[in-house]
């Protein structure tokens, strides 16, 4: 999934935020309603951006990351590929697409209803995802990869971050849309890939 890509897809359209808070949306939506539409996801998209117009390349771009993303999200578990800058790009931009990339999943886990009633209706899992998630979401980033002693440091962190998102969409995933019972019975669950997360946000 490439990110260039995708933001120079969406450079004619400022009322659109970065390719990682795109794809968060989406999974979020994904997430709250595996049946969605790719249809129903553009056209929340395109309105809750107020764009008038779009181009066909456009809505090619959209295509790919609603087939890629979904494929992904619902394969095999860990094939889930983010839509994050590359590796060479500056530690705090990285890590900023890392915050929108969670605000994207809680926004379209929102317009999904999903969080409206979070005491009764969504699994404990879930919520305690949703609230680590808002933390990353509000990441600050100022001052990060700025001295060369911090820097290994804070790449190690940012790789563990990353990881800590993944395992926590498909938990997210799995929890809201519980695939049937197997008649073999499987040993462990994957709602438990989110205990012992290696990163915590303060």
């Amino acid at each position: 999934m490439n990110f260039d890509q995708i933001k120079e897809m969406l450079a004619p359209h400022s009322e659109l935020d970065s390719p990682s808070f795109i794809q968060g949306m989406l999974i979020g939506l994904l997430c709250g309603d595996n049946d969605i539409q790719e249809a129903v996801w553009i056209k929340k998209l395109i309105e809750e951006a107020n764009i008038k117009s779009i181009k066909e390349s456009f809505l090619k771009g959209l295509h790919d990351l609603y087939l890629e993303t979904n494929k992904s999200l619902n394969g095999s578990g860990f094939e889930l590929t983010l839509c994050l800058p590359d590796d060479d790009e500056p530690l705090a931009y990285r890590a900023m697409m890392v915050g929108q990339l969670c605000e994207g999943i809680l926004y379209g886990l929102g317009l999904i209803g999903c969080l409206q009633d979070a005491e009764n209706e969504v699994p404990p899992e879930v919520r305690e995802l949703v609230s680590d998630f808002s933390d990353i979401a509000s990441i600050e980033v100022e001052g990060v990869g700025t001295t060369e002693a911090l820097l290994e440091t804070e790449e190690a962190d940012l790789v563990q971050l990353i990881e800590f998102v993944k395992i926590g969409v498909i938990t997210i995933n799995e929890s809201l849309n519980p695939v049937e019972a197997s008649p073999i019975p499987m040993e462990g669950q994957a709602s438990d890939l989110s205990e012992d997360a290696p990163f915590t946000v303060h």
